[in-house]
């Protein structure tokens, strides 16, 4: 499953250029930025109409793992306060939201709060569920982080083999916290 397949499967499960090696991304018209970790590359990417724009941040050698990172316009938040929505992140109803809407393609083990820079969010590993025709997604684990602002939602979805997901772990919350979300 390349990165593309997996990127459209987590478009239609929820909400989610050239490459720079160690080189900031930033999209001018959104104000979302990566700098991506050594080893990694960080370009643009397809991306479904919901998104303003999607990144790809992976090791030069990586097809089917490593990880897109999207941004949403959320107008609806624009008359919240960067406090109010972090208070609402902390709420059993925002955990159990987002287990409830991954559950429908993930098996969701462990929803977690994440924090950066001010702002909150959610932390989640889950499993594909089997899918006909997606034979690989088996052997594939997630690391997803989900951060809402007054702008709108940004969504880190990382991919690697269930094999090495534990170690690869680190590299993917780095890839995440190296994510400025547009304010």
């Amino acid at each position: 499953m390349s990165l593309k397949g997996v990127a459209y499967i987590l478009a239609t499960a929820f909400m989610m250029g050239g490459a720079f090696a160690a080189e900031p991304l930033r999209d001018e018209a959104t104000g979302l930025a990566v700098l991506p970790p050594e080893g990694y590359e960080a370009s643009r990417a397809e991306g479904d109409a919901r998104y303003a724009v999607v990144f790809a941040v992976q090791k030069a050698n990586e097809a089917d793992t490593g990880c897109k990172i999207a941004f949403q316009a959320a107008p609806q938040n624009a008359g919240l306060s960067q406090a109010d929505i972090n208070a609402f992140t902390q709420k059993k109803e925002w955990t159990e939201l987002i287990r409830a809407t991954l559950s429908l393609r993930y098996d969701v083990e462990s929803v977690m709060p994440f924090e950066q820079g001010g702002l909150a969010g959610a932390a989640v590993v889950a499993d594909f569920k089997s899918t006909e025709g997606e034979p690989k997604a088996a052997e594939l684990r997630s690391y997803l982080v989900l951060i809402d602002t007054p702008k709108g939602r940004t969504t880190v979805v990382c991919v690697g083999d269930k094999a090495g997901f534990e170690g690869r772990k680190p590299e993917f919350e780095a890839i995440a916290r190296a994510v400025s979300p547009p304010r």
